[in-house]
């Protein structure tokens, strides 16, 4: 299981104690800490025990960090499934239970987010507009750092590439490869970080330029902008002009 994390001392803990808790043990715990510069590393080593890898990361290689870390956690890991958990997550019990035994048909199952209400009025806000994925075309699409994947099936496809969207890019490249993903719909995981309208309109920015890095049309861009009401996806898409896929070293 890999969790990577740069400066999140806030959610680091609980996260840590949810994986601690799965009624199915995990091979390894591996911690990419990265350019910490809080109490992170030192909340991870008082709470994981010594068979737990923590490996820091005090540069940055990649253009896009996050993507970097979960190829060194691959680069690290072993066993036929590498499990990855955001650090600001919190996990069922039956997370591995439930999400392992369907690497069988799938290359890829991931869990549903669903925003932590009790964070802010903001939080509430978010969590309620989550409820109109039932309704996106695209809804029932797989997203985000709560999954587990074949590990023989990631390394067949070359692993994590450098890119923003690391997830989308992932379940294109496997079924690509005629593999298959999947959403489960029946396991929730708890996204806490607590969300502000600066953090909420970078987060729409990213998307849009990852749309673009991934090839997705304008016009597509468009209505999806209009459709989930995120005005900000479209300038980061425009933003996101020229801009090339950095190649994995």
């Amino acid at each position: 299981m890999v969790v990577c994390a740069h400066n999140e001392q806030e959610y680091i803990d609980d996260c840590l104690k949810s994986i601690l808790s799965q009624t199915l043990k995990p091979r390894s715990i591996i911690v990419i800490l990265d350019r910490c510069t809080d109490k992170t590393e030192e909340i991870v080593r008082s709470i994981l025990p010594q068979s737990a890898l923590i490996v820091r990361k005090d540069a940055q290689a990649w253009r896009n960090s996050i993507s970097e870390n979960l190829e060194i956690g691959r680069s690290k890991a072993t066993g036929q499934a590498l499990a990855v958990v955001d650090s600001d997550m919190i996990i069922p019990v039956n997370f591995l239970e439930q999400l392992l035994p369907q690497l069988k048909e799938y290359s890829s199952v991931s869990a549903r987010a669903r925003t932590d209400p009790s964070q802010g009025f903001l939080n509430k806000l978010v969590s309620s507009w989550e409820r109109t994925y039932r309704l996106a075309p695209s809804g029932g699409q797989p997203r985000g750092g709560a999954r587990v994947i074949s590990m023989s099936d990631l390394n067949e496809i070359g692993g994590f590439h450098d890119v923003i969207a690391w997830d989308t890019d992932l379940d294109i490249r496997f079924r690509r490869s005629g593999h298959r993903v999947r959403l489960d719909p029946f396991l929730t995981v708890l996204h806490r970080r607590r969300m502000t309208l600066r953090r909420s309109a970078s987060y729409q920015i990213q998307m849009g330029r990852a749309r673009r890095e991934l090839g997705v049309s304008f016009s597509r861009t468009l209505l999806h902008s209009m459709f989930r009401i995120r005005p900000f996806v479209v300038y980061g898409y425009i933003r996101g002009k020229g801009a090339l896929r950095t190649k994995n070293p």
